[in-house]
């Protein structure tokens, strides 16, 4: 469990920490994108904690390169994840994204990922590990009562920040 919620983690730092100059920006990336499905040690998990990854995990592409964070948990350090930082994206090859968070404080260096399109969706991978990430009309609805008592046992982990 903690190495789920250490990958799911580092994930979300990565999304909330990224900058590209961007010429070729393909418009099947731009849209809202929300995680459908995580596999961590051979598992595949559609929730963490009970709540559904597409309220841990959910972010809009806009067609001028820049990335917005979204998350339904009411959580200080999840809900300011789109301050001080410039989170922008770019094309670097046919199927391959990279998403690159700058800190606008100078405090911390630039974090990048890459992403892979397959089968219509967006897939985040890691030394065997993977978050799918589906496009979606809009984000899914989640309950916060749920979301927030999970934010709560996440935080109590130590993991939030």
């Amino acid at each position: 469990m903690k190495r789920l919620i250490l990958i799911a983690s580092a994930a979300l730092m990565l999304m909330c920490c990224a900058i590209g100059c961007g010429a070729k920006r393909d418009k099947k990336y731009v849209g809202k994108w929300e995680a459908s499905e995580m596999m961590v040690d051979g598992t595949k998990y559609t929730d963490m904690l009970g709540v559904p990854l597409s309220a841990l995990f959910s972010f809009e592409m806009t067609g001028d390169g820049k990335v917005i964070w979204k998350s339904a948990v009411d959580n200080k350090v999840i809900q300011n994840a789109n301050e001080n930082v410039d989170i922008t994206w770019k094309q670097t090859d046919d199927d391959i994204i990279q998403i690159r968070v700058t800190d606008l404080t100078g405090k911390d260096p630039d974090n990048t990922m890459d992403m892979r399109y397959r089968d219509g969706m967006l897939v985040i991978e890691e030394e065997g590990s993977y978050i799918n990430m589906k496009k979606v009309d809009e984000f899914t609805e989640i309950n916060p009562d749920d979301i927030n008592a999970a934010a709560g046992v996440i935080q109590n982990f130590g993991i939030t920040e």
